[in-house]
C-alpha cells in the first residue's frame, strides 16, 4: 500500500480501512450461519450438512493460508486485500443464486479463498504502521471488524422475517466490490518485499512453521477456532432447537456476542499491552479459561432458562470465544522477524483453519447423533482447555 495517498496518522484511514477488511471478510459467510434456519428450509439440508458450509470456507482458508501470507509479503497490503475482496465478493454473489447445497458449498469454499489474504493482510499493515508498544492494541482495534461484521450478520438473520436472505447476499457482494476498489486504488508493491523464487518461499515457510512461539500458538489455534466456528454456525439454531426461542431473539443472542466479541477484542488487548507491559500469555489463558466455562454453561441450557441468562451467556461467550485472534496474531507475528510476518501469520491461519474445518463438523455429528447439544458443548469445552494447555506450556514469553 502506498503510505503516501493516506494519512500520516495511522490510527486513522488506515486503521479505519483495516477494519473495513475484517468486516466484509466476516459479514458474508457469517450472514450464511446466522441465516442458517431459513437457508436450512430452502436448500433442504441436515445439520451435517449447515456445519459442512462452515468446514468449506475453512478448508480453503487452511489451502491459501501459506501461499497467502507469503504473497502479502511479496505483494503487499493493497494488492493483498484487494484481491480478497474480489474473491468474497465473488463468492457472497455465488451463494445468492445458489439452488442447491453443492453450489453453495463452492460459494463459501470461494469466500475462504478470499478470507484467507485478510488477517496476514492486515496483521502485516499493523506491523509496518503501528510501534510495538501499541501493537496488540491496533490489532485488537482492527479485528474488531470480525465481530462487527458478525454483528451486520446478526440483523441480516433478524431481517429474514420479511427480507428473502438471497438479495441480503447481494448487498454485501456489492459492497464488498466497493472495499476492494478503495484498497486497489492504494495498492502498491512493497519496497522490502523477501527476493528469491519458489526456494525462498520455502525457506520462509521452514522459519515460521518451526519457530517456538509460532507452534505453541499454531495449536492453541487449532483448538480455540474449532470451538468459536461451531459457536458462529450453530448458536442461532441451539437457542431455536433448545432454549425454544424465536428467531428474532436468536438472531439478537447472536449479536450481543458479536458486540461483547468486540468490545472483548479491544479490553483483552489494551491490556496485554498495558496491565501485563507486552506479556500476553497470562491474559490469553485467563481469556479462555473462562470460554470454557461458557461452553460448560451452555450444556446446561434448556427451553426453562430465562431471557436474562441466555442473553448474558451469548455475551460471555462473544467476550471469550469470538476475542482471542488479536492476541494470538500478535503473539506470532512478534515471535519472527517484521519481513516474515505475513508468512507467520499465514502459518497461524493454517492452524486456525483446521480447528475452523473439523469443528463445525464434529458438532453437528455430535448433534445428529444424540438429538441433543450437551454432549457437543462439553467436548467443545474440553477441547478450548487443550489450547489452553498449549499456550500455558508451550509458549515462552520473552522478558
Amino acid at each position: 500500500m502506498n503510505t503516501a495517498t493516506v494519512d500520516g496518522n495511522p490510527w486513522g484511514t488506515r486503521l479505519t480501512l483495516l477494519t473495513l477488511a475484517h468486516v466484509m471478510g466476516t459479514v458474508g459467510y457469517v450472514s450464511v450461519m446466522a441465516m442458517a434456519p431459513e437457508i436450512r428450509r430452502d436448500l433442504d439440508l441436515n445439520a451435517t450438512q449447515v456445519g459442512s458450509l462452515m468446514s468449506a470456507f475453512y478448508f480453503a482458508l487452511a489451502l491459501s493460508a501459506l501461499p497467502a501470507g507469503t504473497l502479502v509479503d511479496r505483494l503487499g497490503v493493497g494488492w493483498a486485500l484487494s484481491t480478497s475482496m474480489a474473491l468474497l465478493a465473488l463468492g457472497a454473489a455465488g451463494f445468492a443464486q445458489t439452488g442447491g447445497y453443492t453450489f453453495g458449498v463452492i460459494s463459501t469454499f470461494v469466500m475462504g479463498l478470499g478470507y484467507g489474504l485478510v488477517n496476514p493482510a492486515t496483521a502485516k499493515g499493523v506491523l509496518n504502521w503501528f510501534e510495538p508498544k501499541r501493537r496488540a492494541s491496533a490489532m485488537g482495534i482492527k479485528q474488531t471488524g470480525v465481530p462487527l461484521g458478525g454483528l451486520l450478520a446478526s440483523a441480516a438473520a433478524a431481517a429474514v422475517v420479511v427480507v428473502s436472505w438471497r438479495p441480503i447476499l447481494w448487498v454485501i457482494a456489492g459492497a464488498t466490490v466497493v472495499l476492494g476498489v478503495v484498497w486497489w486504488r492504494w495498492a502498491k508493491l512493497p519496497r522490502d518485499r523477501p527476493g528469491g523464487g519458489l526456494a525462498a518461499v520455502m525457506t520462509d515457510i521452514r522459519a515460521v512453521t518451526f519457530n517456538p512461539g509460532v507452534v505453541a500458538m499454531n495449536g492453541a489455534g487449532v483448538s480455540f477456532n474449532a470451538v468459536q466456528q461451531s459457536m458462529v454456525t450453530y448458536l442461532t439454531l441451539f437457542l431455536r432447537d433448545v432454549a425454544a426461542a424465536s428467531q428474532p431473539f436468536a438472531s439478537f443472542c447472536l449479536g450481543m456476542s458479536q458486540l461483547t466479541g468486540t468490545a472483548g477484542r479491544i479490553v483483552w488487548s489494551v491490556a496485554s499491552d498495558r496491565v501485563t507491559d507486552g506479556r500476553r500469555k497470562g491474559v490469553l489463558v485467563l481469556m479462555m479459561s473462562g470460554a470454557a466455562a461458557a461452553c460448560l454453561a451452555a450444556a446446561a441450557v434448556s427451553d426453562g432458562w430465562s431471557v436474562v441468562a441466555l442473553v448474558a451467556l451469548a455475551g460471555v461467550m462473544g467476550a471469550t470465544i469470538l476475542a482471542y485472534a488479536p492476541m494470538l496474531h500478535t503473539v506470532c507475528a512478534e515471535a519472527v522477524e517484521p519481513r516474515l510476518a505475513g508468512a507467520a501469520i499465514g502459518s497461524n491461519l493454517l492452524a486456525t483453519s483446521v480447528g475452523g474445518t473439523i469443528g463445525p463438523l464434529v458438532f453437528g455429528a455430535i448433534i445428529d447423533a444424540t438429538d441433543s447439544y450437551t454432549a457437543a458443548w462439553v467436548l467443545g469445552a474440553l477441547v478450548v482447555l487443550t489450547g489452553v494447555l498449549c499456550t500455558a506450556v508451550g509458549l515462552k514469553e520473552k522478558p
